[in-house]
């Protein structure tokens, strides 16, 4: 072709994308214009140049003379698309987590028996009869954009270039506006890795029953880093760290505390003018700077009120720390294990608790029941005291003391990072500590596994610190808290040698003047907060809350209707089966009512988990209608089941 003809056709594709870009993907469009005012300005300067070379483009480096491709962009093009493959173990994210599927009682009992048949009547050696999402990492000139596209038709791309000069050369090259009339695209450009974040998820959530395996081709120009944040985000998704089956028996345990006319403490009024909100508070969590500070808080309790995470009293027994406040989110019996080591439980006689009403009776029935507060956390039975919710138990407390109003608070041991010595996780005492392997954060794995994986983030007192992808997940949170929630009345500082956390003043130790800090009394602080939190407290179940309870019952059993006719359908095709589960996935989740709000997410986690197998089961040959019916029993016999104990629970309170 000649060289006017493509430069016409090259200009034409150009003019096209810029006007889809700025019609359909605005923030890319903005960083386009954006890089242009810097280059006319002067801020900076162009570093490749376009060209034509018989009859394909290539970009050369203006520095050093060298060509991206340095061969015909259109037979690396081809050659790409001939590398995409259909098969479950090459150039693919597993986005799925192995779970137990022996047991079809108890805990499994929902996910088991469909998991259990999909393993029995499928392998992975099996290729994959269509590919619905696909990820190019690196866009180049973007000409196999368009060959791969061509195999594999896919539903939904998520199109990553952190080089905002090559992708604008890219628009001159590849028909974006064509592949998007055809196909759903999601764009990182130019992006750092918290804007990356909010993209990844997009693309995780969008017709999620096809993430099983996420095929993906990769530049060989491309930078690693993206490749492993989406690693993070995919062992990330709240599937994975929350089992449903945990959230649907932790969001009835509440209802427990309730019929026991147990004190609901109501975050929803002002504490101005107690102790709380006058004197500085400390909030301890069992992160490596705790034990670092360990003299300097024994030297200085006294000055404040100590506010510390169960996982935490153990040292503080120890030490002869008494907390003032103890907060405690753990669902799990285990976590009892806490309370349980201390040597005497009479060491927080003096202690009043703040607990999750989620959390095992064993810490109800053996302390003093008087001292205990509860706060709910993901649900609402309670009205009129308002609920918290946040990723972690240092995240929900943090979040908790902001709310009650403290205007002057330090944190110390949450450090959300590890020991950049050790690589430990926690202080050497806490129940669930563990060392992870530092060089890991350099290294680039197919599989990443969420406990283990190392990466890094912004530090308080150095550029960066060692973290742990959970832990990515409790620094987000409070950094929405310090953000959206903290008042500008309300100081706080981050005494961690650990993470930075937003609109926090980053505080060495030895800059503190406790001398000018007055001793407090703490008996006579126990008994004060213990008045002002009970006079707010709501105890008993009220007509309006009964009501509401009733209404999240006629809202389970309507959808129980869904599922009862879901399994007498009876279908033609594996299309039309999967098309009428994620018919079903919308009915079962979609309401945005207070009543749908429990269950919708407790279903949501469950089909998330569940789902990704049955499209992937599906998306082989040879499929019969006996896999169609089984699957579909098993499925609707699952939801039926969870929303069975749904109500049974809810029924406990309302009858």
């Amino acid at each position: 072709m000649e060289h006017e003809k493509l430069e016409e056709i090259a200009a034409e594709t150009f003019h096209k994308n810029i006007q889809y870009f700025a019609q359909h993907h605005r923030a890319v469009y903005k960083k386009l214009l954006a890089f242009d005012e810097g280059i006319e300005q002067g801020l900076h300067s162009e570093r490749y140049k376009l060209l034509m070379v018989d009859d394909y483009f290539d970009i050369q480096e203006l520095s050093s003379g060298t060509y991206l491709y340095d061969s015909s962009s259109k037979e690396y093009a081809t050659l790409a698309a001939k590398s995409v493959n259909y098969r479950r173990d090459a150039n693919v994210f597993e986005t799925f987590k192995n779970l137990p599927i022996e047991a079809e009682t108890g805990h499994f009992i929902d996910i088991a028996p469909t998991l259990k048949y999909i393993k029995e009547n499928s392998s992975k050696s099996e290729t994959m009869k269509s590919i619905k999402k696909f990820i190019f990492f690196g866009v180049g000139l973007g000409l196999h954009l368009v060959e791969i596209d061509k195999k594999i038709d896919a539903d939904v791309y998520l199109i990553i270039e952190d080089d905002i000069e090559l992708f604008k050369l890219s628009l001159f090259t590849t028909p974006f506006y064509e592949l998007g009339e055809s196909s759903e695209l999601l764009f990182s450009v130019f992006d750092s890795n918290s804007e990356f974040d909010v993209v990844a998820n997009r693309f995780l959530n969008t017709k999620f029953y096809h993430n099983h395996y996420l095929k993906y081709f990769q530049t060989l120009n491309d930078n690693e880093e993206k490749l492993k944040e989406f690693h993070i985000r995919v062992i990330s998704q709240s599937q994975h760290i929350f089992f449903y089956k945990d959230i649907l028996t932790q969001y009835l345990k509440p209802l427990e505390y309730m019929k026991s006319d147990s004190k609901f403490l109501n975050m929803l009024v002002s504490y101005e003018g107690s102790s709380f909100t006058k004197k500085p508070v400390i909030l301890l969590a069992a992160g490596p700077s705790l034990q670092a500070n360990i003299e300097w808080l024994k030297e200085n309790q006294e000055k404040f009120i100590v506010v510390a995470l169960s996982s935490v009293l153990n040292i503080l027994e120890r030490e002869n720390i008494k907390p003032d406040i103890v907060t405690h989110m753990d669902a799990f019996e285990v976590a009892g294990e806490h309370f349980r080591k201390l040597n005497s439980l009479t060491f927080l006689d003096d202690a009043l608790f703040l607990f999750s009403s989620r959390i095992d009776n064993w810490m109800v029935d053996n302390l003093k029941k008087e001292n205990i507060f509860f706060y709910e956390n993901g649900t609402s039975y309670k009205q009129n005291v308002g609920n918290l919710s946040a990723a972690c138990v240092g995240s929900t407390t943090y979040l908790i003391l902001l709310a009650l109003g403290v205007s002057e608070l330090y944190l110390l041991g949450l450090d959300l990072a590890l020991n950049a010595k050790t690589g430990s996780t926690h202080s050497s005492e806490h129940l669930f500590n563990e060392k992870l392997d530092l060089e890991s954060v350099k290294s680039h794995d197919d599989v990443l596994e969420f406990g283990s994986t190392v990466v890094k983030t912004a530090g308080n007192f150095q550029k960066e610190v060692f973290t742990k992808p959970e832990y990515l997940l409790s620094i987000e949170s409070i950094n929405s808290s310090s953000m959206g929630f903290k008042k500008e009345s309300q100081t706080v500082y981050n005494l961690n040698n650990g993470a930075l956390f937003l609109n926090t003043i980053s505080t060495k130790i030895e800059a503190i003047n406790t001398k000018e800090f007055e001793n407090l009394n703490k008996k006579e602080l126990s008994k004060e907060l213990n008045k002002v939190f009970t006079k707010e407290c709501s105890s008993s179940t009220t007509e309006e809350e009964i009501r509401a309870i009733k209404e999240q019952i006629a809202h389970a059993r309507k959808l129980q209707e869904f599922v009862k006719a879901q399994v007498t359908y009876r279908f033609e095709s594996r299309g039309e089966f999967l098309g009428s589960t994620v018919m079903l996935f919308n009915r079962l989740t979609n309401a945005t009512t207070p009543e749908a709000y429990d269950i919708s997410l407790i279903l949501q986690e469950y089909t998330k988990l569940v789902y990704t197998f049955i499209f992937d089961f599906f998306n082989r040959d040879n499929i019969t209608n006996e896999s169609i019916e089984q699957i579909n029993r098993t499925l609707s016999e699952a939801f039926y089941r969870m929303l069975e104990e749904y109500i049974f629970g809810l029924e406990s309170v309302s009858v």
